[in-house]
């Protein structure tokens, strides 16, 4: 028994310090900020800017339920992990060079190599997904997971924000594309010390294992889970529409430029306080779903990009601005993190795997929202694109407020249907 507790322990600050190393990063490589600064710098328009949440989001949930399907071939998962990392890791490193080779010389074809190779880093994640997840799931405590997920955020964002000042400093001291190609190194550098950092991490108990489903056989599972089930079945739709409420995201950081005005220096100071609100929220609201259950902290997601989406419409200063991405940062520290340890609890051990697939598979489509508000906003403005998020972000609050908690549900009994 100590034994087991002195992994658990091992593991616990392992998979704290590899997040933080890899959250870090995103402070150089995130779509809300930096990518759609460098997609209009490369000249790329609003349907390009909206197609960023939908590869971010699409192309990494897409193949996770297909993924999911094959994580029980294997007794361990940390293999796979590693495999996953060492080939999602070498994708930004292609990018680095790309921008900093064509950034300059020839846009369009940087544009194009950064869209492919950014599709190639979701895919690769995306398929990668569920084995990752299971496998922190396997070498952490159940009732840690909450506080590890905020946690390993929050500490992230804190080595973010610093990362935010060496990127603020870059864009303003250095030509374009030397520094967002040396931004990418740098995230590059932090992703691949947290991949080190993993390898440290003990998974000593071997899962059972499983022959994959036959193509025919999994659908027919997920359509009896989905059948059966009916809270997951509410919590499906409140994702859907809360998904399509993220469709302003893309939009914040041109929408403030374009207003305003702004200097390219704004892309740090944003990305500043996108990171400092992580810092203040991901371990709170971690530490509230261990204690008080997921649901609440999804709640408070929702409810923050409803705001930021009203904010946005509203504003009639740049300062309002850094308000709207304290909200985006509080939404992108724990949300996608906090719905995966809500099904978790929803789900049994066994059905875990295949629960979070049917949950990221099923979201994937609705992504598809922000390119139709790269349209809307062509057609309408920026605050057409705003006011729809903000009421499809509202509708989905709405719905996961009847949603059960699973925590004071217990579920002991195979659910019925509705």
């Amino acid at each position: 028994m100590d034994t087991r507790r002195s992994i658990t322990s091992s593991n616990f600050r392992y998979h704290l310090i590899e997040g933080a190393l890899y959250f870090a990063s995103f402070a150089l490589l995130n779509f809300q900020v930096v990518f759609p600064a460098l997609v209009q710098r490369l000249g790329g328009g609003n349907i390009a800017i909206g197609s960023l949440p939908m590869m971010n989001y699409l192309l990494y949930l897409l193949p996770q339920v297909v993924a999911a399907n094959y994580v029980t071939m294997e007794p361990y998962r940390k293999p796979w992990v590693m495999i996953a990392g060492i080939a999602q890791r070498s994708v930004i490193l292609l990018m680095a060079v790309s921008i900093g080779i064509f950034g300059g010389a020839v846009p369009s074809l940087a544009l194009l190599l950064f869209f492919l190779l950014y599709a190639l880093n979701q895919m690769v994640a995306g398929v990668a997904a569920p084995n990752w997840f299971d496998f922190v799931v396997k070498t952490t405590h159940p009732l840690q997971r909450g506080r590890l997920m905020g946690i390993r955020s929050a500490l992230g964002a804190l080595l973010g924000f610093l990362n935010s000042l060496v990127l603020a400093g870059l864009l303003t001291y250095l030509p374009f594309p030397e520094n967002y190609a040396l931004a990418f190194f740098l995230a590059f550098g932090f992703q691949f010390a947290s991949l080190v950092v993993q390898r440290n991490i003990v998974e000593d108990i071997p899962s059972p294992t499983e022959s994959p489903v036959p193509l025919s056989r999994l659908m027919a599972k997920v359509v009896q889970i989905v059948r059966s089930d009916r809270a997951f079945r509410r919590f499906l739709l409140s994702i859907g529409l809360s998904v399509i409420g993220l469709m302003p995201q893309g939009f914040f950081t041109v929408a403030a430029f374009h207003r305003f005005g702004l200097p390219e220096s704004f892309v740090g100071f944003f990305t500043m306080t996108m990171l400092a609100s992580q810092v203040i929220f991901a371990g709170l609201l971690g530490l509230l779903g261990d204690f008080k259950g997921h649901k609440i902290s999804l709640m408070i997601c929702a409810l923050a990009m409803t705001a930021a989406s009203v904010i946005a419409v509203l504003a009639g200063h740049p300062a309002w601005f850094f308000v709207i991405f304290s909200f985006v940062g509080l939404i992108f520290g724990v949300e996608l993190i906090t719905r995966h340890n809500f099904v978790s609890d929803l789900a049994t051990n066994q059905t875990r795997p295949l629960y979070i697939g049917i949950m990221n598979a099923w979201s994937a489509p609705f992504f598809l929202s922000s390119l139709i508000g790269g349209w809307i906003s062509d057609q309408c403005g920026y605050d057409a694109t705003f006011i729809i998020g903000a009421v499809f972000s509202l509708a989905g609050l709405l719905v996961l407020m009847r949603v059960p908690d699973p925590r004071t549900a217990k579920k002991e009994t195979p659910p019925q249907a509705a």
